[in-house]
C-alpha cells in the first residue's frame, strides 16, 4: 500500500479540516475589514496542513514530493494574507494598492514554481529521504529555500508587528480579542522555526500544521467570545477622538481606559496626567465624585466650569456599554456643552421677569416660548441622546464597510448644524427687534432691493427664478438693515412657494403723500382664507412639507414692519398660476 495513516497524519487532517470549518464560519463576516483576508488565510492553513498529512502518510519517495509541492501552494501563499489580514484589519488602506499586492506574490509564485520542478535544479530541496522504521521524510534545503524562508518570516513578523501595535494603541475592551489572534499565530510560526532548523524531538515531523489546531481554536475564541470583526478598534477610536463631546471611557472595575481629546479640553486634564490616576481625581476636575456613578447603571448630571475665565455649563451622562452578548464591558461618560441652551433659557427667564406686569407683552412672550420649545426640541435635540447608541451603530456601518453610509451621517449632521445655526440667528433677530430702539432715517428702496436679491442669487439660479420690478422706487422711512431682511425674507418665500420656474413680482402703491404699500406676488398655488390667518404666526409653514424651513421669515417681517409703524397683509385667489401676494406699509420721505 503507497500510504500508512498513523495518528500524526490524523492530527494534520484535523488541522486542515478545522481551518475548513473556520473559514465556514467566517464567511458571514467577509465584508468585515479583514474578513476576506482571513478566509483565504485559512483555505492555504487548509492545503497546507491537508496535503502534510498525506505527505507524511505516503510510503514512496515520489508521492512524498508529489504532496510536498502541492503544500507549497499553502505553505508560500499563507503568510502573505496574514499580512494582508494584518493591513486590512488596521486599515492601512494606503498599502493595499494593486501594485503592492502583486509584488507580495512574486516569491511566492516562483517558489511554487520551484518546488514543481525541484528535480530539474534543486534550487529549494538538494537532497530528500526517508528515514527507516518512522517513515518520515528529512528535506536537505537548497539555496532558494533560504530566500523564501526569509521572505516568509518577514512577512509574519511584519504582520504581528501591525497587530502588537494596534492592541497597544487601542482600547482595553478591545485588546483581548487582538491579542488571542497574536498568539494564535506564534503557534504554527513557532513551529515552523522548529521544523526549519531541525530542532524537533522527532526528527523529519514538521508540527507546523498541527499548531494551526491552537492557532484555529484562538481564532475561533476571538471570533466567538470576543466579538472578533462585530467589533472594529480602529475606526471606533477614529471616530470617538474626532467627537465634540467629551467621553471618558471606564471598565468594568471602573478604571480609566481611555479618553477623547475634547474630554481633555474640558477637564484641563492630557491623556498623560489621567495615566495613572484614581477615577476620584480625575472627575474632581468635573466637580464631581466616583461615588456619584458607581453603583449606578446610569447617571446624569448638570455642572458648572470655568474655563479661561469663561463659565461653562455641561451636562454629564454615564451609560453602559454591552458586547453582543449583552455582557457589560464597560462604560461612557459623556461631557456635553450646554452653555448656549443655557445661556438662551436664561434669557428667556430674565425677559420673562421684566415683562411681568406687561399683560399683551407677557402673553406674546409666553407664545414664543412655546413656540420656541418646540423647536428646540426638535431641531436643538441634546445631541448626547444619539451617543446612547453611538457605539453600535458606527461598529455595525464600519463591520460591514459600508464608508458611504458612514460618508452620508457626517453630511446629515453638517446639514443639522447648519439649520440649527440659521434657526438661533432668527430667533436673536426676533429677540432683538422687540428690544432694540431704533433710529428711522430716509432709506433708497431700489439699493435696498438689489441688496436683497444679490443675497437670493444662489437660490434664483438653482431655480431660474425670474424676477419682474418697477425702474424707479420711493424713498422711504426705515432702518435699511431691517428693511432689507424684509425684502430678503419675502422673495426667498415667493421662489421657494412660486411656480415652476418662479416667476416673481414685486411693486409699490402709493397711498397717500405719507404711506406706501410694498408689495410681492408669485405664480404658486396660492393659499385658503383659512391658512391665510395662519401666515405670520411665529413657526408656521403651511402646505409643501419638502420645503427647507422653519415658519419664522414671516414673522420676522411682520415683527419688524410693526416696530417701523407699518402694517402687513396677505391676499390670494387660491387658483393655480395667481399665487399670493404679501403688502407691508411703510412711511414715504421726500428725496
Amino acid at each position: 500500500m503507497s500510504y500508512d495513516f498513523t495518528s500524526l497524519c490524523i492530527v494534520r487532517f484535523i488541522s486542515g479540516f478545522l481551518a475548513i470549518a473556520l473559514m465556514f464560519s467566517l464567511w458571514s463576516k467577509r465584508k468585515a475589514p479583514g474578513a476576506s483576508s482571513l478566509i483565504i488565510f485559512e483555505i492555504f492553513a487548509a492545503i497546507w496542513a491537508i496535503s502534510d498529512g498525506f505527505e507524511s502518510a505516503a510510503t514512496t519517495l515520489p508521492l512524498k514530493l508529489a504532496w510536498a509541492h502541492i503544500s507549497y501552494i499553502g505553505i508560500t501563499n499563507s503568510s502573505v494574507m496574514f499580512l494582508i489580514f494584518s493591513l486590512s484589519y488596521t486599515r492601512n488602506y494606503r498599502f493595499l494598492k494593486k501594485g503592492f499586492l502583486i509584488s507580495l506574490f512574486i516569491i511566492p509564485f516562483i517558489t511554487i514554481l520551484l518546488a514543481f520542478t525541484s528535480s530539474f535544479h534543486h534550487l529549494l530541496w538538494s537532497r530528500v529521504i526517508i528515514l527507516p522504521g518512522t517513515n518520515q521524510s528529512v528535506y536537505y534545503y537548497g539555496s532558494w529555500f533560504w530566500v523564501n524562508a526569509i521572505y516568509q518570516y518577514s512577512l509574519l513578523i511584519t504582520g504581528t508587528i501591525i497587530l502588537i501595535m494596534t492592541a497597544f494603541r487601542t482600547y482595553s475592551l478591545y485588546k483581548a480579542q487582538i491579542w488571542s489572534l497574536i498568539i494564535g499565530v506564534m503557534f504554527p510560526f513557532c513551529g515552523s522555526i522548529l521544523y526549519v532548523f531541525k530542532l524537533t524531538p522527532i526528527r523529519g515531523i514538521d508540527f507546523t500544521p498541527i499548531a494551526f489546531i491552537f492557532s484555529g481554536i484562538l481564532i475561533a475564541i476571538s471570533l466567538y467570545w470576543f466579538g472578533f470583526f462585530d467589533i472594529v478598534p480602529i475606526a471606533q477610536q477614529q471616530t470617538i477622538d474626532n467627537l465634540q463631546d467629551g467621553l471618558l471611557v471606564l471598565d468594568t472595575g471602573n478604571r480609566i481606559v481611555t479618553s477623547n481629546p475634547s474630554f481633555s479640553r474640558i477637564s484641563g486634564l492630557n491623556s498623560d496626567q489621567m495615566s495613572g490616576k484614581s477615577l476620584d481625581e480625575v472627575l474632581s476636575s468635573l466637580k464631581l465624585q466616583a461615588s456619584d456613578i458607581i453603583g449606578q447603571n446610569e447617571f446624569s448630571a448638570e455642572i458648572k466650569l470655568e474655563n479661561k475665565g469663561d463659565l461653562k455649563y455641561y451636562e454629564v451622562k454615564v451609560q453602559p456599554v454591552k458586547d453582543t452578548r449583552q455582557n457589560l464591558v464597560g462604560r461612557l461618560l459623556t461631557v456635553h456643552d450646554i452653555t448656549l441652551k443655557k445661556m438662551i433659557l436664561d434669557a428667556v427667564t430674565e425677559s420673562n421677569k421684566q415683562r411681568m406686569n406687561e399683560i399683551i407683552e407677557k402673553e406674546k412672550l409666553i407664545k414664543d416660548l412655546d413656540a420656541y420649545a418646540r423647536s428646540v426640541a426638535h431641531d436643538l435635540k441634546n445631541p448626547v441622546s444619539t451617543v446612547i447608541g453611538f457605539c453600535d451603530l458606527i461598529r455595525t456601518s464600519l463591520s460591514e464597510n459600508k464608508l458611504d453610509e458612514a460618508c452620508e451621517m457626517l453630511n446629515m449632521v453638517e446639514n443639522q448644524g447648519r439649520k440649527i445655526n440659521k434657526i438661533i440667528d432668527d430667533l436673536l433677530l426676533l429677540s432683538r427687534i422687540r428690544k432694540e430702539d431704533i433710529k428711522i432715517v430716509p432709506i433708497e428702496t431700489g439699493n435696498i432691493i438689489n441688496e436683497a436679491v444679490a443675497r437670493q442669487k444662489d437660490l434664483i439660479i438653482s431655480t431660474n427664478a425670474r424676477i419682474e420690478e418697477p425702474d424707479k422706487w420711493p424713498i422711504v422711512y426705515g432702518q435699511s438693515q431691517w428693511v432689507e431682511q424684509i425684502w430678503v425674507n419675502l422673495i426667498s418665500n415667493a421662489i421657494k412657494y412660486g411656480g415652476k420656474p418662479p416667476v416673481i413680482k414685486i411693486g409699490f402703491k402709493k397711498e397717500s403723500e405719507s404711506l406706501v404699500w410694498f408689495w410681492i406676488n408669485d405664480n404658486g398655488n396660492g393659499l385658503p382664507p383659512e391658512s391665510l390667518a395662519k401666515l405670520f404666526n411665529d413657526f408656521e409653514r403651511l402646505e409643501k412639507t419638502d420645503i427647507e424651513g422653519h415658519g419664522l421669515g414671516l414673522s420676522i417681517v411682520r415683527r419688524i414692519v410693526n416696530k417701523l409703524g407699518g402694517e402687513t397683509k396677505a391676499e390670494s385667489t387660491n387658483k393655480p398660476g395667481e399665487g399670493c401676494t404679501f403688502s407691508f406699509t411703510l412711511k414715504t420721505g421726500s428725496a
